[in-house]
């Protein structure tokens, strides 16, 4: 479909003062471009980006890649021209970006908003935006682990899956709790398998109130993507209360920057959970303390100021 657009877009520019790019690269356009890039090239066939997208076969789907790319037609790539601003999600989407050829992208870290907050307001660049937490860790289950996120092939629930299951070899009376939005054909096939799971909750398309009862719940949360470029769910584990594990690449570890909760294996994951669920809850209330204070959540609460200010940089 972006294929489609792109190839349409330069003749549908001229009816416009600005054209916005939401997915990165597009075609040489008659008028001042804003591009918002928010992970790896859409248009790049490289098994290495495919796989960041989740692709189960990288290298048959690149061939789908280079159809699409020659639909598109001339695309010229991310921001070219002068009158072209970039704009990326996190730090590690930005690196990408100039490895790409652009030149240094503006940061503007996604809205985020905890789930028990009222909606935000425009507020002060300067203003501590507060942060929420439903529950003391002293009524948390330690061994509740909890997945929020789209239920998506990339986002890798099997191997939480094998995480539950190892540490319920290991003696843990670990529970599993995966909610969130379940709208591909993928998702059938989770759910069947998995559904007869003892010590698996399945809660898809569960609504703000369930999700945020279950955060309230749980001290572990997990996040298998690879190449996370931010991770909204992540940043609403941290607002919640909740301690995310990672995996230790991409933009999200712009969120975790504690080493205790980035892992890089399953067995390294595995260890490093062990290790949380023993801590006291004095540990897990200074750890939480520390991850509410990064700048990119900080940035991603203010999200109005900053993309106020943003728009005015670039004349708009």
């Amino acid at each position: 479909k972006y294929a489609l657009i792109c190839r349409a877009l330069p003749k549908l520019s001229r009816q416009y003062d600005y054209v916005v790019l939401s997915f990165g690269e597009g075609p040489k356009l008659f008028c001042p471009v804003l591009t918002v890039v928010h992970g790896p090239l859409l248009f790049d066939p490289s098994a290495k980006s495919l796989r960041f997208l989740g692709a189960k076969f990288p290298y048959l789907r690149g061939f789908y890649t280079r159809f699409c790319k020659g639909l598109a037609g001339a695309c010229v790539g991310i921001g070219v021209g002068p009158r072209n601003p970039v704009v990326a999600n996190s730090r590690w989407t930005a690196h990408l970006v100039q490895k790409c050829g652009a030149e240094q992208p503006s940061l503007l870290y996604p809205p985020v908003q905890p789930l028990c907050q009222f909606p935000l307001r425009s507020v002060s660049p300067l203003a501590q935006p507060a942060i929420f937490t439903r529950g003391p860790q002293s009524v948390r289950d330690p061994y509740l682990i909890v997945v929020v996120g789209r239920i998506v092939r990339n986002k890798r629930l099997e191997d939480a899956v094998t995480l539950l299951d190892r540490l319920r070899r290991c003696g843990i009376p670990a529970h599993l709790k995966i909610i969130g939005h379940a709208r591909c054909a993928y998702v059938g096939r989770f759910l069947s398998r998995y559904a007869s799971h003892p010590h698996i909750s399945l809660l898809p398309n569960a609504d703000q109130a369930a999700l945020a009862e279950v955060l309230s719940r749980a001290r572990i949360g997990l996040h298998m993507y690879r190449g996370e470029h931010f991770g909204i769910a992540v940043a609403e584990m941290i607002c919640a209360g909740v301690l995310p594990f990672v995996h230790d690449s991409g933009g999200v570890c712009e969120l975790v920057t504690d080493p205790s909760l980035k892992f890089v294996t399953t067995t390294d994951l595995l260890h490093k959970v062990i290790a949380v669920m023993s801590w006291k809850e004095a540990i897990c209330t200074q750890r939480l303390a520390v991850l509410k204070t990064t700048p990119a959540l900080q940035k991603a609460l203010r999200f109005p100021s900053e993309c106020e200010r943003l728009l005015q940089s670039v004349g708009l």
